[in-house]
């Protein structure tokens, strides 16, 4: 019985340590761990990927150690680190977190710290979390050295041999030639280098060139498919075509028979004519002058209808009898014409005894019309009755 009752309490033993288990005894508290007491704040921290990092792993900003791990849970896909910070610690709400080593073989830690490339924005308060997407984990020895096994054994290194003997027998006898090849690509290189901002531009002038063609797509598929009837027409014409431009070759050829039959008359005629271009340019101050002077006449609606070609119809008819003339330029011309006047206005017989006043006579102008001012046949009539 005294066996039994041992092997029980050894049994209860363990199932007492097993209950406190690896969570157990991070659970129970730690001497020298940071951000102890009451003035501490929590923030959760979520991460992809925690590797082994364990409770009470170091806290650090800027690379000082202010407070430790509290816990590390599993949320949905990612874990879950709660961090305790003490209460002078100040961070902005939008900090970032990352889980670093002190060494090669040292312990994880993780680190918090203000945004790089944004401005802080506000301030972590206890019970904020700071999102999956601004966390991150560096690479561990053991990733490294798996990546570096992955590119030994699985990688192209064993075939590195290969390819240096392959290109040892490339090159064999050919050094001369490869060195000028290399030359020449370091020359063709440098140009491109150089012309790098024209590229650019051309590029980018294809770019837009292809936005153009792409807003005109519905254009180009409407002519490509109106293309082939058009090639048709062209084909069911092309005799009509071949023939006009044989016959334009035709008539080409005697266009230019005809030049040079008539080049010495065409020449022999503007020699000819040189003269009397000649005159024409000396009068020709004198010719708006003479047509200044020619006789002009009213014309009437119908005034088209008697031209014929270069020649005209002109039918004229001039009163230039005394009694018109009279009637026209008034009481002046009377001593032109005495007969003209009647018995009755000339002047009364004098009776015997009686005095009968004369009228003096003066000189009075002749009006001259407008209408005969700069007119031959006006000239004429004024020069007459004058």
């Amino acid at each position: 019985m005294i066996r039994l009752r041992a092997l029980a309490a050894a049994v209860a033993s363990a199932a007492v340590l097993t209950g406190c288990g690896f969570h157990g005894v991070y659970s129970l508290p730690l001497p020298g761990a940071a951000a102890k007491g009451v003035h501490t704040y929590t923030v959760h921290v979520q991460l992809a990927d925690v590797l082994d990092l364990v409770p009470y792993s170091a806290v650090k900003v800027n690379g000082a150690t202010v407070g430790h791990v509290k816990s590390i849970g599993v949320e949905g896909r990612h874990a879950l680190v709660d961090c305790q910070l003490p209460d002078s610690v100040r961070l902005p709400a939008n900090a970032i977190a990352r889980v670093e080593q002190t060494s090669v073989l040292g312990e994880k830690f993780v680190e918090i710290e203000p945004p790089k490339d944004i401005a802080p924005i506000g301030r972590l308060a206890d019970g904020d979390v700071i999102p999956l997407a601004h966390t991150d984990t560096d690479a561990s020895v053991e990733e490294v050295l798996g990546a570096l096994s992955m590119l030994l054994n699985g990688g192209g290194v064993d075939q590195l041999h290969t390819i240096t003997h392959e290109l040892s027998v490339a090159l064999q006898g050919r050094t001369t030639v490869a060195r000028d090849l290399l030359g020449q690509l370091r020359g063709f290189v440098g140009g491109l280098d150089a012309q790098k901002n024209q590229i650019i531009s051309a590029m980018d002038g294809i770019d837009r060139l292809t936005t153009i063609v792409r807003g005109q797509e519905r254009t180009l598929t409407t002519a490509i498919d109106t293309m082939p009837s058009a090639l048709k027409v062209l084909v069911d014409d092309r005799h009509r075509l071949t023939t006009m431009l044989v016959s334009v070759d035709h008539l080409g050829t005697v266009a230019s028979h005809v030049l040079n039959a008539s080049h010495a008359d065409l020449v022999a005629n503007l020699r000819n004519l040189q003269p009397t271009l000649d005159k024409l340019a000396r009068v020709g101050q004198l010719i708006p002058q003479v047509l200044q002077v020619l006789i002009t006449y009213p014309t009437a609606d119908t005034v088209e209808q008697e031209y014929f070609g270069d020649y005209g119809n002109l039918a004229l008819t001039l009163d230039a009898s005394a009694k018109s003339l009279l009637t026209t330029f008034g009481p002046q011309l009377a001593s032109l014409f005495p007969n003209a006047v009647p018995k009755s206005k000339r002047g009364a017989q004098s009776k015997p005894g009686v005095t009968t006043p004369t009228t003096p006579t003066l000189p009075v102008p002749l009006p001259t019309p407008s209408w005969l001012v700069g007119n031959d046949i006006g000239a004429l009539l004024l020069g007459g009755l004058r």
